[in-house]
Formats: structure tokens, sequence, C-alpha cells
């Protein structure tokens, strides 16, 4: 009999995966595999288990969680340059990847896509050694992931981001940046750049509008320096993808580049997934040929929640 490990966070989301044990069973087991069970015990222990114990005599991975715990388990994988198929349970706080592929979040339909057995490549991002599957992001509202209350976040979900992201606007640093891909080199002062796999990020899933996770190529859209009262309606365009005549936004598609921050006097946060990210310079790059994952066979898009209303609501308590 195959064999598949479900490696799953236990906190995600609304703790539904603990619950459903006994289901997802049922479903691996009638698609012919026995299913080992690894509970991950703290941040980064889903990657420490795979490096330490996943071998090729496992047949499928199944990853449950958010964009993070996904983030732990491609690390682990290839750091044993391993190609296991990999199935994925969105069911964390952000689940911005699976939501650019398609990957429903109700455990029935995500084990619907297993089942359906429509394996792909797709892209996966690579800052320095460490790679990514959504986002690589730098400057203001970098470091909020790292800093938010557990509490708060169970509480309030994405809510608890956005509000810790409105008090960064007080406060922040520009970053004096160089940009050098392929095809073209970008120098100036920017206060925010996000380099996308999918198409965005904190549940805004229209900043890259044209990105896609098997076109071989990132995205890299980057605020520059401006007034500290222009930043909430820019940053409202940027969230909605509004920004393609906008000045004050550059945007390119990158197969490879390299980041360097000429003013590191000052300390900048970058942020892989939602996790801390390495410092300056930063190398940048697609990889396309690692990842085999399950996807919907026919396009099923989700509507993408309206939450502007609540970042204008936070942003009112901000004067500048």
């Amino acid at each position: 009999m195959k064999k598949a490990l479900l490696l799953y966070n236990p906190m995600a989301g609304n703790r539904q995966i603990v619950s459903q044990l006994d289901y997802i069973t049922e479903r691996i087991q009638g698609l012919g595999y026995s299913l080992q069970l690894y509970r991950s015990e703290a941040p980064g222990a889903i990657e420490k288990y795979i490096k330490q114990n996943v071998t090729t005599d496992i047949d499928l991975i199944i990853i449950s969680g958010g964009d993070g715990t996904i983030n732990e388990g491609i690390n682990g994988l290839f750091a044993k340059e391993l190609n296991i198929p990999m199935g994925i349970f969105p069911l964390g706080t952000a689940n911005d990847f699976a939501t650019t592929a398609n990957i429903p979040n109700t455990l029935k339909e995500a084990l619907d896509v297993i089942a359906a057995n429509n394996l792909r490549y797709v892209d996966v991002g690579k800052v320095n050694d460490r790679y990514f599957v959504n986002v690589c992001n730098m400057g203001i509202f970098s470091g909020v992931s790292h800093v938010v209350d557990l509490n708060l976040k169970k509480s309030f979900g994405k809510l608890a981001y956005y509000a810790k992201g409105m008090e960064e606007l007080k406060n922040y640093e520009t970053m004096n940046i160089e940009i050098v891909s392929k095809d073209l080199t970008l120098k100036g002062r920017y206060v925010f750049i996000l380099i996308f796999n999918g198409k965005g990020a904190g549940g805004f899933n229209k900043i890259a509008k044209q990105a896609s996770i098997t076109d071989g190529y990132l995205d890299l859209v980057a605020i520059k320096d401006v007034e500290p009262y222009e930043i909430p309606a820019l940053f409202l365009k940027m969230l909605q993808g509004e920004y393609s005549d906008d000045r004050n936004v550059d945007y390119i598609r990158i197969s490879k580049a390299i980041i360097k921050c000429r003013n590191l006097d000052k300390k900048f946060v970058t942020d892989v997934d939602g996790e801390p990210g390495p410092s300056f310079p930063l190398e940048i790059e697609v990889v396309s040929n690692k990842l085999r994952l399950f996807l919907p066979k026919k396009s099923n898009i989700k509507k993408t929640l309206k939450l502007s209303a609540y970042l204008s609501s936070f942003i009112s308590y901000f004067p500048f």
C-alpha cells in the first residue's frame, strides 16, 4: 500500500483539523494510502520533522495550515531534494497561496482535489537560501505578522494583522534600494516592496493580478517614498490592484534579481510567507521544477473578501 503523510498545524484557523482526523484518514485510505500523522508542536517543527524523518518511501505529503505551514513543508522537502507530490488543506489564517491555486478551503473539497489526481509542477520563489510559496516583502508592514499577539489572531483573524499594520504608518523609514534583474535596473527610495509568486497577501488577492504560479515569473510591486499622508490611499489602491497608472508604484516581472539596500544603518525587516526573512542583499529567483502540487481540474476561482472598508476604518484613526 502507498504511504501518505499528513503534517498539520493544530492551531491553524479554527482548529477544525483536530476534529476531522478520522474523516481524513477514511478518505485517504479510500484512495489506497496508509496514513501517518505528524502534529506540529511549534513554529519550524514541520520543516525539522521532514528533514529528520521523511524519505522517498512516502508517496504523498499533505500540509494542513496556512502559508507559513506550507513554507515549512517545501523548505523541508527541498533541503532533502525530495520530489514528493503535495496536497494542501488551506486551514490557516492566511491562505493566499492556496487561493491563487484555487484550492478550496473546506476539507471535503480539498480532499476531492487530491482524489482527482491532477498533479502539476508549480512555481515557488527563492530568496537567498530559503524558498517561499506566496510572497517575500520588505519595508513598512513587513514585520506585522511577527509581532501580532496570538490571542488577537485567534479572536480577530486577519483583522489583527490589519490593525497592527496601521500602527506602523505612524513611524517608518524609507529604503534606498537597487534592484538588478536580467532586463532592467531600478534605483530609488521605497517604503514597501513585495515579490509575489501568488496574486496577493493578507486576503487581498488582486495586488498582483497578472501573477500565476505556472508562468515562470515572480511579480514585484514597489511603493515609492511618498509623503506620510499619501500612504493610506496609495496602500488601499495597491491592495485593490488599481495602481497600473500610478507614478508612485513600480511593477515589474522577474525570473531572477538581486536587491541591495544602500542605507543599512537602518534596520529593515524582511518577511517570507509571514515569517522573518534574511538580511540584505537579497538574491531572488523563481524555481519551476521542484514542487508537484494537486490542483483542481477546473477553475473554481474564489471570491475575494472585500476588506477595504475595514482598512479605511482603521486608517481614519491615524492623523497625517
